[in-house]
């Protein structure tokens, strides 16, 4: 989506994405994972090319189409209701490419509330892309073909002067826009919940459910999906080794949820680290590194603990590992 509202203005790849570890080739493989990191990065880009300016984010979910929602956008379009279009959005969203994670506030009244919450966000991006999922909804609605949303009203956490910009311009001009508010929320009718979609099929709803339920199982439940996931992220920059934190932060989930996923598919974060460092290690001496470049570059503060630890690892140093490597040249 990003890319194409860049190109729209005039700014090629290289610009785009500069710097983010994404490659052209890579944005059409419709199967290619992106960590958030990437995202922010390429967002970075467009912003300081385009400047932040209300209404970005809003123009970048206009190109969001029902393939970019994969398997949880035909599960929607076969739902049954527009409640429980919703129900599946948000039990999926980890498989759908949003920044913000969405949640239905339901206290029994006239209205009920999406939030959009863009805490783990980075400040200096958070406003475009919480402009750009709260107008994925509306945009939702538009592609699913459940028509108009009733909309009471919308509030975020952004600066008064931004929302009377935002409030100009669709699909926010539907309703009041509230700045300055404690959460990011739009408050619709409850009635619109009982609406019926109009491809509803209850069949195609149920067996795209259950593959849903068994990809969501390999990204963040059992097996290996988290593992594998932490390892990806471990791999991908071999010049940065991001901590526990940082990782839990990308996943849009708490050190101890990482921490308790790993535990039960037998693993802990510093044996996943260990494992990576080892075979990267082992990656960088074969090429010809020195021993100090890879102790740098594995996150070791003094080149002896990479060495304690590399021999702890292949039962020889880094140095008689190399060596051995030279003579099967």
């Amino acid at each position: 989506m990003m890319r194409g509202v860049g190109q729209a203005h005039g700014l090629d790849d290289s610009t785009l994405l500069r710097d983010t570890g994404i490659t052209a080739e890579k944005l059409t493989d419709e199967f290619a994972q992106f960590w958030p990191d990437q995202e922010y990065a390429l967002a970075r880009n467009l912003l300081g090319r385009l400047g932040d300016r209300p209404g970005l984010g809003a123009e970048t979910a206009r190109n969001a189409t029902l393939g970019n929602a994969g398997l949880p956008g035909l599960a929607a379009l076969a739902s049954a209701t527009t409640g429980a279009v919703l129900a599946t959005a948000i039990r999926y969203q980890a498989l759908v490419p949003v920044a913000v994670r969405y949640s239905l506030e339901d206290a029994g009244g006239p209205e009920i509330a999406i939030d959009v919450d863009g805490d783990a966000i980075p400040e200096d991006v958070r406003a475009y892309f919480v402009e750009r999922d709260t107008a994925l909804v509306f945009r939702a609605a538009e592609v699913l073909g459940s028509g108009w949303i009733p909309v009471v009203r919308i509030q975020l956490q952004i600066s008064a002067e931004r929302g009377r910009e935002l409030a100009a311009l669709a699909p926010f001009d539907q309703c009041p826009v509230l700045a300055e508010q404690p959460r990011n929320r739009i408050v619709i009718a409850r009635s619109f919940l009982d609406q019926p979609m109009p491809q509803a099929d209850p069949q195609t709803a149920a067996m795209v459910e259950r593959q849903l339920t068994e990809t969501l199982r390999q990204v963040v439940g059992a097996g290996r999906g988290m593992a594998a996931a932490v390892r990806d992220r471990l791999l991908r920059d071999s010049g940065t080794v991001p901590t526990m934190a940082e990782v839990a932060a990308e996943l849009h989930i708490t050190v101890r949820t990482l921490r308790r996923q790993l535990t039960a598919e037998g693993v802990t974060f510093r044996g996943l680290l260990n494992g990576v460092r080892e075979t990267r290690a082992a990656e960088l001496l074969r090429g010809g590194s020195t021993i100090e470049e890879v102790a740098r570059l594995l996150g070791y503060a003094e080149t002896a603990n990479f060495t304690h630890a590399f021999t702890r690892w292949r039962g020889m140093s880094p140095r008689a590992f190399r060596q051995s490597m030279l003579r099967r040249k």
